[in-house]
């Protein structure tokens, strides 16, 4: 069994019996292409690495306990959870609606995400390893689409307004959209594959609301 939160961008369940947690996405894909057409081998292989690129950098990073008075917070006060990441690919209902391009192998294509209309842009590139930049003589490398992930799982600008805090894309140069992380190039949300706990605000947020006097803190 499960205590399950259903969102227009993402499913959580909190799998008690596991002591894990489980974010899910739902995205449908729309398949476009600028050199050859589209193969389903070649479709179903792009969300297999997609999954695994998403799961290797989210999954298994957070540890999570439970503090407050409810039933669930008592028999778990001394429970670790572990947080996990994953994406499903629908044909209907998605929380997320996602264009994938085929371009040439080493080129180059911007990926970006949608947060107020659930939209994702990605490329066959995003699923690679890429080179980011230079700083300091140390080399960065990051899975774009580990980065826009973490976009739709709430580090967006439009994500937290009036909250607890604004994230975006932390290599932008207005330090008052970011947190002022631009330094921190290491992070998942600049040009590394790093996670930092200010990368879960949008999670806990939705984690604290599924049980009444249940609050999930990063351990």
């Amino acid at each position: 069994m499960s205590i399950t939160k259903k969102t227009d961008r993402m499913d959580i369940f909190i799998e008690e019996e596991q002591n894990s947690i489980l974010v899910q996405e739902k995205w449908q894909y729309l398949w476009h292409t600028k050199v050859t057409p589209w193969l389903l081998s070649e479709k179903r292989h792009f969300h297999k690495l997609a999954d695994l690129r998403i799961w290797s950098v989210w999954s298994g990073y957070f540890k999570l306990k439970v503090t407050g008075s409810s039933n669930f917070a008592t028999k778990h006060k001394s429970t670790s959870f572990t947080l996990n990441f994953d994406i499903k690919w629908v044909l209907k209902n998605p929380h997320w609606n996602v264009t994938v391009t085929k371009i040439a192998p080493n080129t180059f294509e911007q990926s970006y995400i949608k947060w107020n209309e659930r939209v994702i842009h990605l490329d066959t590139e995003d699923t690679k390893l890429n080179f980011k930049g230079k700083v300091n003589s140390k080399s960065f490398y990051q899975y774009p689409i580990a980065h826009e992930f973490g976009h739709t799982v709430g580090n967006s600008y439009f994500a937290l307004i009036g909250k607890t805090a604004i994230h975006s894309d932390e290599y932008s140069l207005n330090n008052l959209l970011n947190g002022g992380f631009k330094l921190d190039y290491s992070s998942i949300m600049n040009i590394g594959n790093e996670l930092r706990n200010r990368h879960l605000d949008y999670i806990l947020i939705q984690l604290n609301s599924m049980i009444p006097n249940t609050y999930f803190i990063i351990a």
